[in-house]
């Protein structure tokens, strides 16, 4: 596999050929396909590692689902999907109309992750029937982002800092003033929110989950039980076995997912 400053020499060498990189990039997926049994293979990306500043949305929305319909238009569905994934995440309610959409046309999904498939992403990686990813490779949290005035904040932490403000006026009802205006500004309808958010993306993947993943397990309890294990620690929960998510950006690479 070349680096990737091999890769942008090789580029370089073809600045004159306006369609080198989209025809290397057909080759390239055509020869996946090949290796997979003749699937379909789609590959979706968002440049989000590129310089900053840059005025682009690179998050899942809903007019991608339009761009995965418009790619599969016409597409033989009998030999399973492979989707290449590399993305920040999104909106969970696009991810939950993509991931519906895939499945309604492909018996089987494998989802290759060469670096990055965060939030959303990995959502996506969760309902697939395999998940291939390299060392190199991470998955990141599915708790979901609720955007308050410009910032995005995790669920998981908004609900744990209205926990936080209870115990601590509990303690000391004259912490009561100093979380008064911080409460205040927040208002109980978002911590509301939060849970309804936090509850959503959990029951998607574990709904997901027992569907494709783990269908095999004929032992309910049992694929029951790594489901949810699986579920919870995604969604920043508390684990008895293998601690928790503290930040929404936080990796989850191969050992955390061999844990799990």
């Amino acid at each position: 596999m070349p680096s990737w400053s091999e890769l942008l020499s090789e580029k370089q060498k073809h600045e004159n050929d306006p369609v080198w990189l989209d025809r290397e990039l057909k080759e390239r997926l055509n020869a996946v396909s090949k290796r997979r049994s003749n699937a379909v293979v789609i590959f979706y990306a968002s440049a989000f590692l590129q310089k900053q500043g840059i005025n682009r949305n690179l998050s899942i929305d809903r007019e991608d689902v339009n761009g995965f319909m418009n790619a599969l238009h016409g597409a033989p569905t009998h030999n399973g999907l492979v989707l290449i994934l590399h993305t920040p995440g999104g909106d969970p309610n696009a991810v939950e109309s993509i991931v519906e959409y895939l499945h309604s046309n492909f018996g089987y999904i494998e989802v290759i992750v060469p670096y990055l498939a965060m939030s959303g992403g990995a959502m996506i990686s969760l309902a697939s029937n395999l998940l291939l990813i390299g060392k190199q490779s991470q998955l990141g949290p599915i708790d979901p982002q609720i955007v308050i005035g410009n910032k995005r904040h995790s669920a998981r932490a908004i609900q744990e800092a209205f926990e936080q403000a209870k115990q601590d006026i509990e303690n000391d009802v004259k912490l009561g003033h100093l979380w008064a205006p911080i409460l205040q500004s927040m208002g109980p309808s978002l911590l509301l929110e939060a849970k309804k958010n936090l509850s959503y993306s959990k029951e998607l993947v574990v709904n997901w989950l027992n569907k494709r993943m783990f269908k095999d397990i004929n032992d309910k309890n049992e694929r029951g039980k790594i489901v949810n294990n699986i579920a919870t620690y995604f969604n920043a929960e508390k684990t008895k076995n293998h601690g928790q998510i503290h930040v929404h950006g936080q990796r989850i690479g191969t050992t955390k997912l061999q844990e799990n």
